[in-house]
């Protein structure tokens, strides 16, 4: 994970896999968001999470389905 320090990563859970990775929440958005009337199950849907730099201290990550 070392080479996405400091970026934003969105992880496949299903597939335990990193399917993008941007330096902003923006630049990933729309593969971890989905319009209020989109009723995907949310286990299907991409987490997306910020991924710390070797500096900086552990800081809690709260994954959560953002909808748009």
């Amino acid at each position: 994970m070392g080479q996405f320090a400091g970026k934003w990563v969105a992880v496949d859970t299903a597939k335990n896999r990193i399917i993008a990775v941007g330096e902003t929440l923006k630049e990933i958005a729309s593969l971890v968001t989905r319009s209020v009337k989109d009723k995907t199950v949310d286990e299907k849907i991409p987490a997306a999470f910020k991924v710390p730099r070797k500096d900086e201290g552990p800081y809690v990550l709260c994954v959560r389905t953002m909808r748009r």
